[in-house]
């Protein structure tokens, strides 16, 4: 598992590579090593995903009757939900790298964003946070949230941009792979699940 020095450092091509600079690509391991090593950072996200998975179990809690219980089955849900959220765009761009013809790109793309998805938890982790130590913060919790939302959602499109050769229409695709798929998956888990209040 990569340290944690490691991890800065290809952070830190990652922030380069926002602010459009080359060198960016130089910080970070774009061998098959390297793109295998990227996976680790579900590992760095874990802290980040607890407390998220901590507030909507509370969440939850408030919308169900008093005797509802979620434990150790309810957490193991939520983590599979987010897994299925992390694997689910990768494996439709490497399906469609090929048709689209961005595959020389395609590691590049998954390294670069699985680094990415580092900070992305844990800046979401923030108004989840809030939640727990404020509940009466809900409200502002959530505008949080959507903004916080609509950033990643910008950095992850300057992000894939540089990796695809700043191809405007061709990124916008393959962000779009990366959100929406997810979002859908995400809430038919849920309510399959069952880890959305009745």
């Amino acid at each position: 598992m990569p340290g944690l020095d490691e991890v800065l450092y290809y952070l830190t091509g990652v922030y380069l590579l926002l602010k459009q600079k080359q060198e960016g690509f130089g910080w970070l391991d774009l061998t098959m090593r390297g793109l295998t090593r990227s996976f680790w950072a579900v590992l760095w996200c874990l802290p980040a995903f607890a407390v998220i998975w901590a507030s909507w179990r509370l969440y939850y809690l408030a919308g169900m009757p008093a005797e509802t219980y979620a434990g150790v089955t309810f957490f193991v849900k939520l983590a599979f939900i987010d897994l299925v959220g992390w694997l689910l765009p990768l494996a439709l761009l490497a399906v469609l790298a090929r048709p689209l013809g961005y595959g020389k790109y395609l590691a590049t793309v998954v390294t670069a964003s699985n680094w990415i998805a580092v900070p992305f938890a844990y800046a979401a982790a923030i108004p989840f946070a809030l939640t727990l130590v404020l509940p009466a913060s809900a409200p502002f919790a959530g505008l949080l949230l959507y903004a916080i939302f609509g950033a990643s959602v910008v950095l992850q499109f300057r992000l894939v941009w540089m990796c695809v050769g700043k191809q405007t229409l061709l990124a916008a695709a393959i962000t779009a792979i990366f959100v929406l798929p997810p979002m859908i998956a995400g809430q038919e888990l849920q309510g399959l699940l069952g880890t959305l209040p009745a």
